[in-house]
């Protein structure tokens, strides 16, 4: 159904609905609101749900707008979407919990571990690592096939024959020219979303249980994160938002993969380049084969226990999931020559008080996302949108400086 009659920024706008207001930020809830609410009005945002955590407990939280315009069902911090990019520190936590068991070392070459051989067309000498894949520095890269596979409900097929035809020659998702970098790996950063199917893969290999279920078992379980799922299957889809794209000029608003604007994602799969109806446009709840590097679906209360997991050295409520020494780890610079601070995954590009943020944000049609932590102050912020484009780190950074003052 076209909703554009429903999707319009006025109309969305006129009915922003927020929680109560905590206790705590009384004085500063409207100051909050306002930001907040002026943010989707100018950048075309359906519905947010944003949280502040210190290592103990959500200091605040809050949802504005529609989690499904039509319907005028309103946003909510228990709201499941999917969290895009987010996703890949809980594919890195999987393989860092191998790391820990002795299974897996990051700088084996991954030609030791997986049972087809990866060999980069432009460097066929050159091999790449475990750490190369957590650090956008390998030479796998994201070519239109990635683009061209978002697709309504769940993949098709394994991850394990999504790779295969991708990465060797004789696969029908083979493109020698667009699946792979002609740079030594090491020496660059290049994002890139196809690593961590790969690294997801390498879970299934040594542990022998299928990634989503072993998400489940060793991440979800033991904190508690009963509503969080990588499988729409897995997913109570009445709980889940509708994801927007806004179209304005008949341009689809980001992201990009493969070179090509992803547009809306419906039946017959992404819209690409195609033109567009002006006004919000609805995509599916669609998922894709590479799944583990952005399709978790989580609920923002739910997140802020694994990251108040992360703010405690890998243990929430006497439920552990890593060794303090592998948050380091991960949290650690990388020394990878490029635009920002990057650890196992997790990343940094801003300081706050004198202490890196470090966090990962996450774009695809119809979410955008953002997760950031300061740890040594043991405080956090993570922001929800059913849009994408609107940079989300311009709300989760107000929310760090008002976790601050109240620290």
């Amino acid at each position: 159904m076209n909703r554009r009659h429903f999707l319009k920024q006025s109309a969305t706008m006129s009915a922003v609905a927020c929680l109560p207001a905590s206790p705590l930020l009384a004085a500063d809830q409207n100051s909050i609101n306002r930001f907040i609410e002026e943010k989707m009005l100018r950048d075309h945002i359906p519905g947010v749900a944003a949280c502040i955590f210190n290592k103990q407990e959500v200091i605040w939280s809050n949802a504005y707008g529609w989690a499904n315009i039509e319907q005028r069902l309103p946003m909510s911090t228990d709201s499941i979407q999917n969290i895009a990019s987010i996703s890949k520190t809980f594919t890195t936590t999987a393989i860092m919990q191998l790391h820990e068991e002795g299974l897996l070392d990051l700088d084996a070459d991954l030609n030791s571990i997986l049972p087809f051989s990866v060999r980069n067309p432009k460097r066929s000498a050159d091999g790449i690592t475990v750490r190369q894949l957590l650090t956008h520095s390998s030479f796998v890269r994201d070519g239109l096939s990635y683009a061209e596979h978002y697709a309504c409900g769940d993949p098709r097929f394994s991850l394990a024959v999504w790779l295969k035809e991708y990465l060797t020659p004789a696969g029908i998702f083979y493109d020698a020219e667009e699946n792979f970098h002609d740079w030594m790996p090491g020496s660059r950063f290049e994002y890139t979303n196809i690593s961590y199917g790969i690294l997801a893969y390498i879970v299934e290999l040594k542990s022998g249980i299928p990634f989503p279920e072993y998400c489940r078992r060793n991440i979800f379980a033991r904190l508690g994160m009963a509503d969080t799922a990588w499988m729409l299957a897995d997913v109570d889809l009445e709980q889940h938002v509708v994801p927007y794209t806004w179209v304005e000029d008949s341009v689809a608003r980001g992201p990009r993969w493969g070179g090509i604007p992803l547009g809306v994602i419906r039946e017959d799969g992404p819209t690409l380049d195609a033109t567009l109806m002006d006004g919000y446009q609805d995509n599916c709840v669609y998922n894709h084969p590479n799944y583990p590097d952005g399709f978790l679906r989580t609920s923002v209360n739910q997140l802020s226990v694994y990251a108040r997991a992360y703010l405690n050295g890998g243990e929430f409520a006497g439920r552990r999931i890593l060794k303090s020494s592998s948050i380091a780890a991960m949290l650690t610079n990388q020394n990878i020559p490029g635009n920002r601070t990057q650890g196992l995954t997790w990343y940094a590009d801003e300081e706050m008080q004198d202490e890196l943020q470090w966090g990962h944000g996450g774009s695809d049609p119809g979410s955008n996302t953002d997760m950031r932590l300061l740890p040594a102050q043991g405080v956090g912020a993570i922001v929800f949108a059913n849009t994408n484009g609107i940079t989300p780190t311009e709300i989760s950074e107000q929310l760090l400086e008002l976790a601050l003052e109240l620290a």
